[in-house]
């Protein structure tokens, strides 16, 4: 059995919450992630794109940067990244079948196997500090307080993302509960920044950093980040000027001004860098994956967005990008998602929703979708296979020259983007 079948046999044992079996695997490696230096992002919304900012300032400072994130889009190399590239395939096989092999004495030991996400973080703390990384830019799995990736007791670092309602079953049934799990990041005396909308959520991230002497900075109040014109102006200390994204997303603003605020945090600690160099990397950083147009003639979008927040702010980039048109939407999501909830977002965009099933174990049925569109108001049709569905709404598309917006779920875009490009533009990071 190759590391990536044995790897993907730990998926039988889901999430586990806590540190102690994450901890007990690093040790079996000799805790790898006690010598690394790193920024640590937790959040619910654009965690992976606030890491790809950090990441290639870090990289166009001159420093060589380890970036893991989660999940992939069309290969599980993608989550392990060294200035952008990814983790070769011998060195992947020769680092999964040491952590494979910790994880069988620590089975031993507790009685239990670490989870697949452990088993990867491992992979990832062992293998940066093998090619002795300059920094490690570090995104949070699930939650933040007992995620695996918060194994690290100092990051240098933390920054928090807008945080939304999500895995409600797992960290809290509202707002203020499911922040206290995301701060659960921020350690004493370390730095470390947000960028919220949210009030209830903002009270409990302050309270938290006042309680364990975190420095932190707010925006609204330490920062401020605003649209101008064709970019975005940040403002804040040692800095105020206009800056312009390669991304017409909403949500990359926000992303990259939180980035920029850590930036400016890090430079006040000796980090070198300068607002040539900043812009520089913020158009440089890719996101694959985040309103990423995949095809242009005809259009075809891929956007993740898999909860209200981040249906709202899809819904107001594409009427700003591409006002007044509508959508062939084909559209799936995971069973824990308030998918509802984005279906009502999205229908003014929908010309014909397409219901589909992502290849997940945790896909909802397609069905239950089917009849949350129809409660909308919606005429959607089913097609569960997800192939046979981008299949239907590319021939549609063909017949029709109507746009296609693909969305609902990383695990359904990550499929259809390599259906439709293979693994082109990914290792731009």
């Amino acid at each position: 059995m190759n590391a990536i079948k044995r790897l993907d046999s730990l998926e039988r044992f889901g999430w586990r919450f806590g540190l102690e079996t994450i901890t007990a695997l690093l040790s079996e490696l000799g805790d790898p992630h006690q010598s690394l230096r790193c920024v640590h992002v937790a959040g619910s919304n654009g965690k992976g794109s606030t890491c790809a900012f950090m990441a290639s300032y870090l990289k166009h400072s001159g420093y060589k940067t380890g970036l893991y994130t989660s999940p992939h889009l069309s290969d599980i190399r993608e989550r392990f990244r060294i200035n952008g590239v990814w983790i070769s395939p011998v060195d992947f096989n020769r680092q999964a079948e040491r952590v494979l092999d910790a994880c069988g004495r620590v089975k031993r030991k507790l009685g239990h196997s670490p989870t697949h996400f452990e088993a990867l973080t491992a992979i990832a703390f062992s293998w940066f500090k093998e090619r002795k990384v300059d920094w490690v830019v570090l995104e949070v799995g699930l939650g933040g307080r007992l995620d695996a990736t918060n194994v690290i007791s100092h990051p240098a670092l933390s920054l928090i993302t807008p945080v939304g309602l999500e895995h409600q079953d797992i960290l809290g049934k509202t707002i203020g509960k499911i922040a206290w799990e995301k701060a659960g990041i921020l350690k004493r005396d370390c730095l470390a920044a947000t960028y919220q909308t949210q009030r209830e959520a903002l009270q409990v991230i302050e309270k938290t950093a006042v309680e364990r002497e975190v420095p932190l900075w707010v925006n609204g109040r330490n920062y401020k980040v605003r649209k101008e014109g064709n970019g975005f102006r940040w403002e804040g200390p040692g800095l105020s000027k206009k800056f312009k994204l390669s991304s017409f997303s909403d949500f990359q603003m926000v992303n990259a001004g939180l980035a920029l605020a850590g930036i400016q945090i890090l430079r006040t600690r000796g980090i070198s860098g300068s607002a040539s160099l900043i812009q520089k990397s913020l158009l440089a950083a890719r996101w694959p994956g985040r309103v990423e147009v995949v095809r242009s003639t005809p259009l075809v979008v891929l956007d993740g967005a898999h909860n209200p927040d981040a249906a709202m702010a899809l819904a107001s980039s594409l009427s700003r990008k591409y006002p007044g048109k509508r959508w062939i939407l084909l559209n799936g999501f995971l069973k824990d998602k308030d998918y509802a909830a984005v279906i009502r977002l999205l229908k003014p965009l929908a010309a014909q929703p397409v219901v589909t099933e992502p290849p997940n174990g945790r896909a909802e049925k397609g069905e239950f979708v089917f009849k949350a569109w129809e409660r909308a108001g919606a005429q959607p049709l089913l097609v569960k296979n997800w192939k046979k569905a981008l299949d239907f709404v590319l021939k549609k598309q063909a017949r029709f020259q109507s746009p296609v917006l693909i969305t609902g779920s990383l695990y359904l875009i990550g499929s259809c983007r390599k259906a439709l490009v293979g693994n082109r533009g990914l290792d731009r990071i």
